[in-house]
């Protein structure tokens, strides 16, 4: 068996999400960094890259091209960019020093070689600094930016220990052709040495999932009469395959095998259109037995033409020993029944003796045939008595999950204990999950009519948490549902009642936070998510004690920026905010934070950033403020510099997501996390021009959002986010008075639910996370007396629940459920339809949540009318012509392009019916759970829908 040993690392861009696979030929401790620029739509990475210390493989690679730097001065063709100085060639190395965001390395000679799945690019290099450098490739010299392009790249790390190291990237670049451009970006901020640069080519021989494994990494593979067992001796570590298969005949995958530790598991693959080596991440019982494990590979949407590599990480438990049965590429789901229960949980977030409250389970079939005879056996503490039953389903197809197991039950008295609970399948091996109760009697007896006045306590820095705003319907709580250790305090709360945010107000203050920055939204004049902000915070009696800024979320479509449109936000924020009492100032000026500098930076160019910026601060000033206080999100020292130029004040960020992250894993524990902001701190402070507003991490698990594939930080408990915000004081105590830091923390977040990054008293671990910033950033006692709604007898503010079942909707007197996040302004119902004004090139409309069997239904018809809107800055007329989508989501594929259909519309002013045969998508099938409606794709557009059907 060929065995070449790797680690994998990951790292993500801004809108880019790309892994990496590394590791070093030389034996060293591994130091990793990352980075990432702010808050991500997380989906599919694409690997790239792996380097090894490797036993060579029985059949040497092939070198097909080298560059070796043995004559003194030549650079071999290599050429380097302005951010790279003190280049030289002297001794057979090549050494350079970066600088800036961008430096580059171009291969101006010329070179071609035919492109294959398995060939790598080797660099021997070392450096002072840990960071992710990039190769970019193309097969094509064509403008712009001579053939390269953003998915055109493999990122890897490179261990910044002055260590020479060889590293191996697997671009995976075989959909070119035929390769002839080359391009190495190293980081900034940091000294290089490189040995060489070459080529080569694997031979993979008759491998395959039944004969053999590639073992990427450190990982003991040995035969057996059926099936293999697999240790990974390093936590990157995975084997893979080559396939030949029809992606849309053979959708699913079933794995059997038997893990005695781990929580997850990876399959990766690669396909012969696209670039990338993909994965998907799924959940594994460690409990010894052989299970089915079946993916249904469309949800990604990756799985495409044909599939030519298929590879398996069977555990995330390092030194685990797995015994993999098989590794199946199907038409249809194989394998005997397999459940997992996703979720047992209270559905009450604070428990009271005396009060009925619900005990519910969710249960998912992840096997192949359907499970059959469910039974489920609940055993309480004694004291708690079962008030009512569930009714269980007879029989659970693969992929569908309920939430019907629900016992009402209540606590005479109270009660510290465990509940047991078993389910069953007449052709599934047994499952058992357990649930420490914790029901404790009231504290507050006494009735009270609204919350009581806060107590607010503070240390000497400032400490923001960011708030998402997206918490209004029952459609935007609906994903969070499966988490019921997510569920708010509050229950599941109506944002932008004024009672709602009293709430976050008394207890952020009493715990030492003085901020809240709001998610904020503007594009070229557009708003929306206001309502947490203005009916809620502004409406609240208690604002005065929490100051508050803006986070303008200018994640906005291309060429959306100018001067005009930032005068004019400017205006906006002077007239509706910045006069306010409890705007946060520093030194007298209002401080907005900017979410995508990059944003600002392509639409207007750096030097256009910075005669806007200083346009916006004489609007200010000319309107009696002292200035303007613009913090940039950035994700390294590069961008920081980057920021200073452009005329920014001070940097931060929204999240870092992944840095820390164990090699190309999407499951990474938060305590990995803690050590590596700590190190992109104090790079950003050692190398940056302006001031850092240190950035504390709530966690990250953004699964309600993106399925089982999403990016995971495990682990997270108060515990070690106590331990992560004991080094951010650290890090102000010292970088504070040398001018590096200000005064000043943000947390991210409040509650971005749907992301797993929260500190709002919640079920599982209530007011946990607050404590522990109270006692890291005030001198208050610790002992103190948290209230919830429960204990004075005050009813929940809660959304109101919409039916699952619908199918169809007219729009007679309300929205009935569907929203508009993106690009649609003015949206109301008139005359029995949704309206609205399309302010860009992606307007959508999103649907309430069902649950409807996507078998029952062949065809979605739209009634729509689209009438252009005349605009002096439009003279000439659009299209009449466009094209409309609409997009699903089911129990098991995420929301994508693959999982829509697309329409040709007409803006001429006349109704239209629009019949759009789902049923030939190959990915309508199983439990659709939303709609989203695209009317068109351009702006100054009216849209009127009468109605929105599904029909057979």
């Amino acid at each position: 068996m060929l065995v070449v040993p790797a680690e994998t690392h990951q790292s993500l861009r801004q809108g880019k999400k790309t892994a990496t696979h590394s590791k070093s030929v030389d034996d060293s401790d591994e130091v990793m960094k990352m980075r990432d620029c702010g808050k991500l739509a997380l989906a599919l990475f694409a690997f790239g890259a792996f380097l090894a210390a490797f036993e060579e493989p029985r059949v040497p690679p092939k070198v097909l091209a080298e560059w070796k730097f043995e004559r003194e001065g030549d650079l071999q063709g290599w050429r380097p960019n302005p951010n790279i100085k003190d280049v030289k060639v002297a001794n057979g190395i090549l050494s350079f020093r970066t600088e800036g965001d961008d430096p580059i390395l171009e291969l101006q000679a010329p070179f071609e070689i035919v492109a294959s799945p398995w060939q790598a690019i080797e660099i021997r290099l070392k450096a002072d600094r840990s960071g992710t450098a990039e190769f970019f490739w193309s097969n094509t010299t064509e403008p712009p930016y001579g053939g390269f392009r953003p998915h055109k790249r493999t990122p890897f790390l490179v261990v910044g220990d002055g260590k020479w190291r060889t590293y191996r990237i697997l671009p995976f670049w075989h959909p070119e052709g035929k390769i002839i451009r080359l391009r190495f970006d190293p980081f900034g901020g940091a000294n290089f040495e490189v040995d060489f640069i070459r080529i080569v080519e694997f031979e993979v021989g008759d491998l395959g999932l039944e004969t053999g494994w590639l073992a990427i990494g450190e990982a003991t593979v040995k035969k057996l009469r059926e099936g293999w067992t697999v240790t990974l001796n390093e936590p990157d570590a995975f084997l893979l395959a080559p396939v030949s298969v029809d992606a849309e005949e053979k959708p699913f995958v079933s794995i059997q095998m038997a893990a005695t530790a781990g929580t997850h598991a990876t399959l990766f693959f690669a396909a012969e259109n696209s670039h990338g080596l993909h994965s998907i991440s799924f959940p594994i019982v460690a409990d010894g037995k052989m299970r089915t494990y079946t993916l249904d590979m469309l949800a990604s949407p990756d799985w495409q033409g044909r599939i030519i590599a298929v590879g398996l990480r069977p555990t995330n438990a390092l030194g685990s020993k797995v015994t993999l049965r098989s590794v199946q590429v199907e038409g249809a789901p194989k394998g005997r029944a397999s459940l997992r229960i996703v979720a047992f949980a209270l559905d009450d977030a604070t428990p009271r003796a005396g009060v009925p409250t619900e005990l519910f389970a969710i249960v998912r079939h992840t096997g192949g045939e359907p499970a059959r005879n469910l039974k489920a056996t609940l055993k309480l503490p004694k004291g708690i008595q079962i008030l009512t039953k569930p009714q269980i389903a007879d029989q659970v197809e693969f992929g569908e999950e309920f939430v019907e197991l629900r016992w009402k039950i209540v606590a005479r008295k109270p009660v510290k204990g465990v509940a047991h609970l078993s389910v069953t399948a007449a052709n599934a091996s047994p499952l058992t999950a357990s649930l420490r109760l914790d029901i404790p009697a009231r504290k507050v007896l006494a009735k009270s009519e609204y919350v009581p006045e806060p107590k607010p306590v503070r240390g000497k820095y400032e400490v923001g948490v960011y708030y998402f705003p997206g918490w209004k319907t029952w459609s935007q709580w609906l994903p969070i549902l499966p988490f019921p250790e997510r569920k708010p305090i509050l229950g599941w709360y109506r944002e932008g009642d004024p009672e709602v945010a009293d709430w976050h107000i008394k207890w952020a203050v009493e715990h030492g936070i003085t901020f809240f920055a709001y998610d904020w939204y503007w594009v070229q004049g557009a708003r929306m998510l206001e309502h947490a902000l203005h009916d809620g915070y502004m409406q609240a009696r208690y604002r005065h004690l929490l100051k508050f800024c803006l986070l303008w979320a200018n994640h906005n479509p291309p060429k959306t920026s100018s001067l005009e449109d930032c005068i004019a936000v400017t205006r906006f924020w002077i007239e509706r905010y910045f006069r306010l009492p409890e705007y946060l100032t520093v030194d007298g000026k209002p401080v907005v934070i900017i979410f995508s500098p990059h944003r600002l930076t392509e639409d207007l160019g750096s030097e256009g950033v910075r005669k806007a910026f200083e346009a916006m601060r004489r609007e200010c000033v000319n309107h009696g403020l002292k200035g303007l206080y613009i913090v940039a999100c950035v994700a390294n020292s590069g961008q920081a510099q980057r920021a200073a130029t452009e005329g920014y004040d001070a940097v931060s960020a929204y999240n870092w997501p992944t840095l820390g992250m164990a090699p190309g894993e999407k499951w990474s524990p938060f305590d990995a996390l803690i050590d590596a902001y700590k190190r992109n701190w104090e790079q950003i402070a050692e190398n940056s021009p302006i001031p850092l507003i240190v950035p504390i991490s709530g966690g990250w698990d953004s699964r309600p959002w993106h399925g089982d594939n999403a990016i995971v930080r495990f682990g997270r408990n108060p515990e070690n986010f106590k331990r992560h915000l004991q080094d951010a004081k650290a890090f102000l105590d010292k970088f504070v008075p040398q001018g590096k830091a200000l005064p000043m923390a943000l947390i991210e977040a409040w509650n971005e639910w749907g992301e797993g990054s929260y500190i709002e008293p919640h079920a599982e671990f209530g007011f946990g996370y607050l404590d522990a910033v109270r006692e890291v950033f005030t001198d208050a006692p610790r002992e103190h007396i948290d209230l919830a709604p429960v204990d004075l007898g005050l009813p929940l503010k809660e959304v109101e629940r919409l039916p699952l079942d619908k199918s169809s909707w007219e729009f007679e007197h309300d929205a009935e459920g569907w929203e508009s996040w993106m690009q649609l302004a003015d949206v109301k119902v008139q005359n029995g339809c949704l309206v609205a004004r399309t302010m860009g090139n992606d307007p959508a409309f999103f649907g309430p949540p069902v649950r409807l069997r996507a078998s029952e239904y062949r065809f979605a018809l739209i009634r729509m009318r689209l009438t252009k809107i005349s605009r002096p800055s439009s003279p000439v007329p659009r299209p009449v012509e466009d094209t409309g989508q609409l997009f699903w989501r089911t129990t098991t594929l995420p929301e994508s392009e693959a999982t829509s259909v697309r329409f040709k519309v007409h803006i001429d002013g006349q109704w239209h019916e629009y019949r759009l045969p789902v049923h030939e998508n190959i990915r309508w099938r199983g439990i659709v759970t939303r709609l989203r409606l695209d009317p068109c794709t351009q702006p100054d557009v009216l849209v009127e829908v009468d109605a929105i059907r599904l029909v057979p």
